[in-house]
């Protein structure tokens, strides 16, 4: 299916599991707030809330780790302080595991760096590809050998560079072992509507009544923000005026049922005093320039910038280095996190089995990006995590209650961060017309025109205090 189809218009899926399950696996208790970090990790949290004030979280589409960066820093070296955990050497993938007389596929890089169509990636699909834990099921359960098609410096430069001059996750796992719209769950809740899982939503008229009645049910961050002093905005559209208009008919161009904003499936979304936190995705450009970024927020790209396959991927790189570049830009560049992840596998292979959480997931790895004055270059993190570790990140880095045992138990991402700085790290100018290189120069090496120079976007300012305040130049 295609973008736009996989947003608004699924197909017909399987059975779901039954509500009660779920209602069971949301409950929680108070010790599992108190499950207690190292002493290192609070304090490295407390520096983290000391120093970072926004929290932003882009989310791209359909690539497992090792589909982007399986050969990236498989050793050390110049441009590789850390080594990644990528495709082992002399990897080969039995076509069939249960006919090894086949022989196998090995994972190979794809020229030009595009594939020319949609890999399955739902429920099913998902778990033969993992195979109780395996890893081998990938090629009779996508259909196709470019399952195993991997993209290297050429071809992703852009997000090589940033891994290069920032930092990046290499056991980050996707929450759901399903498609798109279980996985934008899980930046938002512990746990998402179960019918969201195995099914999917857009043409069932009594599955899309049942995944809005679970949807209003499910414990989300939205309520706790609204609860909170924190500031927050998802950067996608405005919703509709009224949740009645919004539902319509269930179907394709229905937004309660939309995969990348499914807080759009719930009626509390809509109240005045709500709907004002949807926000069109050009807003973040202006609030990065005001320096009005709020305390949380989530930036949702177009279908054509999404990297979802069959798409080329420059425009997707060109999307994601505008957005790069308007928090560096940013009067809040100081106090600010970018991090960047790609929401499930998209059909591609990986060679790592995702830790048990529940029966939903984890799902597969996919990258993660960290972008900030305050994460050390080439930075490479191998600690476990999932999107629920950037949800409990926002939770304990402001202050507010986690929600069950999801997000309460998840790891957080504070490796990436370096506060011992003396001061933040200046931006970094990444290009967006498709013309990234890599490896680019390295910021520590002084070789980078400074940011608003030559080949920057701005006038030139002082690295450490940011561009001047709007109106004062």
């Amino acid at each position: 299916m295609t973008p736009v189809q996989e947003r608004l218009d699924p197909g017909v899926g399987s059975p779901t599991l039954a509500l009660t399950i779920a209602l069971l696996c949301l409950a929680s208790s108070p010790g599992l707030a108190r499950a207690s970090p190292s002493t290192p990790a609070m304090s490295a949290l407390s520096q983290f809330s000391a120093h970072i004030s926004h929290v932003v979280f882009l989310m791209q589409e359909n690539h497992a780790f090792d589909n982007l960066f399986g050969v990236y820093c498989t050793s050390t070296g110049k441009y590789c302080q850390n080594a990644s955990s990528g495709i082992p050497p002399n990897t080969c993938v039995p076509k069939d595991p249960a006919r090894p007389s086949l022989g196998c596929i090995t994972p190979f890089n794809l020229t030009p760096g595009r594939v020319n169509q949609d890999l399955t990636h739902d429920w099913a699909s998902t778990h033969a590809a993992w195979n109780n834990g395996s890893m081998n099921g990938f090629l009779k359960a996508e259909g196709s050998p470019l399952t195993f098609g991997h993209y290297n410096g050429s071809t992703i430069p852009l997000y090589w560079d940033l891994a290069e001059e920032y930092g990046l996750a290499d056991h980050m796992f996707s929450g759901s072992m399903s498609y798109s719209l279980s996985n934008h769950w899980d930046m938002l809740a512990p746990l998402p509507p179960p019918v969201s899982q195995k099914t999917y939503v857009g043409y069932s008229i009594p599955v899309n009544e049942q995944y809005l009645n679970q949807s209003n049910a499910t414990q989300s961050f939205e309520s706790t923000l609204l609860n909170s002093s924190v500031s927050w905005k998802y950067y996608d559209y405005n919703l509709p005026r009224t949740y009645n208009l919004s539902i319509g008919k269930p179907g394709r161009l229905s937004p309660a049922l939309d995969y990348w904003n499914p807080l759009a499936a719930r009626a509390q979304s809509y109240n005045r005093s709500v709907s004002s936190h949807f926000v069109a995705r050009s807003t973040f450009f202006t609030d990065a320039a005001t320096g009005s970024l709020p305390n949380v927020s989530w930036v949702i790209p177009t279908d054509a910038e999404s990297d979802h396959p069959p798409l080329n991927l420059t425009t997707g790189q060109n999307w994601v280095a505008s957005v790069v570049d308007a928090v560096e830009s940013s009067p809040d560049w100081n106090s600010t996190v970018l991090f960047i992840s790609w929401d499930e596998y998209g059909g591609f292979y990986d060679h790592v089995a995702p830790p048990y959480v529940d029966i939903y997931g984890d799902g597969f790895r996919v990258p993660l990006l960290a972008v900030s004055p305050w994460v050390s270059q080439g930075t490479v993190d191998h600690q476990v995590l999932s999107f629920s570790s950037i949800l409990r990140l926002m939770e304990a880095g402001f202050h507010v209650k986690c929600i069950g045992p999801r997000d309460c138990r998840a790891g957080l991402p504070l490796a990436l961060f370096d506060f011992n700085q003396t001061r933040p790290r200046p931006p970094i100018s990444f290009p967006t017309n498709g013309s990234a290189v890599y490896p680019m120069p390295l910021q520590s090496s002084g070789r980078l025109p400074p940011f608003g120079g030559p080949d920057g976007f701005l006038p030139n300012f002082d690295p450490f205090t940011g561009p001047p305040p709007p109106g004062t130049t």
